[in-house]
C-alpha cells in the first residue's frame, strides 16, 4: 500500500512549541511544591534565549524546541515573571499550574521591557488586534488615544493587514474611520500623522497618512526603490505570482468540492480567498455547509491543504506566500507579513531590534506567524490585550 494513501494527522498547527516547553518545565516546580523555583526557571529560560541569539543553529534551545524562531532582542524573562507574579501571585497557587496564556503574557511583558527605550516602529495586525474581527476602528476606542501618543512620541505606526483592496484608499479608510476622525479632531500635527502607514495585502500596497488625515498611495518607485535594502514584492516576476495564485485557487476549489462547502472562491490581483457563499451557494452543495459560517476545522483543512500544495509544487514556488485561516474565511496571499515588515523597516531605515509587531495569529495557520522572522512580536488575542500592551509601552 502506498504511503500516499494514508492521512497525516497534523496537530502542530494548534500548538506553540516554545510555550508548551516552558509550561512543561514549570510544571516540575509546581508538582514538587517549589514555587520559589519559578524565578530561577525563568532565569534559565532567559539564558537559553541569549545563547540562541548568539549561536542559533547550535543552541540548546534549538535542540529542545526545533521550531523556535529568531530572537531579535534579549528577553528579561526573570524580571517580567517577577512583575507579573507581583500582580497575579501565580507562585502562591497550589492547584492550578501556570497556564499557556500566562506564559504568553509573561513573554509579551518581557518583550515590551526589552524595547522600552529603543522602539521606533510598531506594526499591527488589524482584525482582532486593533478592532473586532470583520469590524471597523471605533472613534471611542481607547486605542485611538494610545496610537496618537505613539505617533506624537515619534514612533512610526503601520497597519500591516491581509486586507488587499489595491490602492483604493477609501476602502482602507472605511476600516479606520474612527481612528482617522480622532486624529483630525484632536488636531494632531502633520508630522505625527505622516508617521502612520498602511501596508495592504500583507506586503503589496503601501499608503501613508497625510497631514489632513487622508490615506495616500506611496509611489512604488519610492518604497520599492532599488536604492533601498529589503524585499521587492512589487518587482516579483508575474510568472511566479501567477503560479502561487493558480496552485492556490486549484487547491481551494478542490477543497470546496471535497468538503461540500457552500462557499465562494475569490481571485484578486495578489490573493485567493474562500468566504461563506450565502444563499446563492445552496445549490452548489445541497447537502453541504458553510453558507453563513464555515466551521473552523474546515477552514484549517483548507489552509493546511493549500500550504502543502504550495510547499510541494513543481516547479518549486520561488516567492514567499501566506495561506491562513482568518477566523471566518481563508486567504492565500502573495507575500507575507515578514516581507511587509521588512519592507517598512527598509523604507523607514529601522533595524529589527527597534521594531515590534502586534498580532493575534501566531499559530502556523495564522498570518502573523511569519513576522517572527523579521521583528520582535507580541501575541495578543483581542483589542483589549493590545490596549494593555500599549499602556505598558507608553
Amino acid at each position: 500500500m502506498s504511503a500516499s494513501m494514508f492521512n497525516f494527522i497534523n496537530e502542530k498547527y494548534r500548538r506553540d512549541q516554545l510555550i508548551d516547553f516552558m509550561k512543561e518545565t514549570l510544571r516540575h516546580s509546581f508538582i514538587l511544591n517549589m514555587p520559589t523555583n519559578y524565578g530561577a526557571t525563568f532565569r534559565s529560560f532567559e539564558a537559553l534565549v541569549e545563547e540562541c541569539r548568539s549561536t542559533p543553529a547550535q543552541s540548546k534551545l534549538k535542540q529542545l524546541v526545533p521550531s523556535v524562531g529568531s530572537f531579535h532582542t534579549p528577553l528579561p524573562l526573570e524580571a517580567a515573571f517577577a512583575l507579573y507574579d507581583q500582580k497575579y501571585h501565580i507562585s502562591q497557587r497550589r492547584h492550578v499550574t501556570p497556564s499557556f496564556n500566562e506564559i504568553r503574557h509573561i513573554l509579551n511583558l518581557a518583550q515590551v521591557m526589552a524595547l522600552s527605550k529603543s522602539l521606533r516602529m510598531v506594526t499591527f495586525d488589524g482584525d482582532q488586534t486593533l478592532y473586532d474581527d470583520g469590524g471597523n476602528f471605533s472613534a471611542d476606542s481607547i486605542l485611538c488615544v494610545l496610537l496618537c501618543k505613539l505617533l506624537e512620541a515619534g514612533v512610526n505606526v503601520v497597519l500591516v493587514t491581509a486586507a488587499g483592496y489595491g490602492y483604493h484608499v477609501e476602502k482602507y479608510e472605511a476600516r479606520l474611520t474612527g481612528l482617522l476622525a480622532y486624529l483630525v479632531q484632536e488636531r494632531v500635527s502633520a508630522d505625527a500623522m505622516e508617521r502612520f502607514y498602511v501596508m495592504g495585502g500583507e506586503c503589496n500596497y503601501c499608503m501613508r497618512l497625510t497631514g489632513e488625515g487622508r490615506l495616500q498611495k506611496v509611489e512604488e518607485e519610492e518604497w520599492q526603490s532599488p536604492n533601498l535594502p529589503g524585499p521587492k514584492p512589487r518587482l516579483w516576476e508575474e510568472a511566479a505570482v501567477s503560479q502561487v495564485l493558480n496552485v492556490a485557487e486549484e487547491t481551494v476549489r478542490s477543497c470546496v468540492s471535497n468538503l461540500k462547502l457552500r462557499a465562494k472562491v475569490i481571485r484578486k490581483e495578489r490573493a485567493i480567498g474562500l468566504v461563506p457563499g450565502g444563499k446563492a451557494a445552496f445549490k452548489l452543495a445541497p447537502n453541504g455547509h458553510g453558507s453563513n459560517k464555515i466551521k473552523r476545522e474546515a477552514l484549517n483543512e483548507v489552509a493546511l491543504s493549500v500550504q502543502e500544495a504550495l510547499r510541494t509544487a513543481s516547479p518549486p514556488i520561488s516567492i514567499p506566500f501566506c495561506a491562513f485561516n482568518g477566523g471566518r474565511d481563508v486567504w492565500i496571499d502573495v507575500g507575507n507579513k515578514a516581507v511587509g515588515v521588512e519592507v517598512m523597516q527598509a523604507f523607514l531605515h529601522i533595524p529589527p531590534e527597534s521594531s515590534l509587531h502586534v498580532g493575534d495569529q501566531f499559530l502556523s495557520v495564522g498570518n502573523d506567524y511569519a513576522a517572527r522572522g523579521s521583528t520582535p512580536c507580541i501575541w495578543i488575542v483581542s483589542p483589549n490585550e493590545t490596549i494593555k500592551v500599549l499602556e505598558h509601552l507608553l
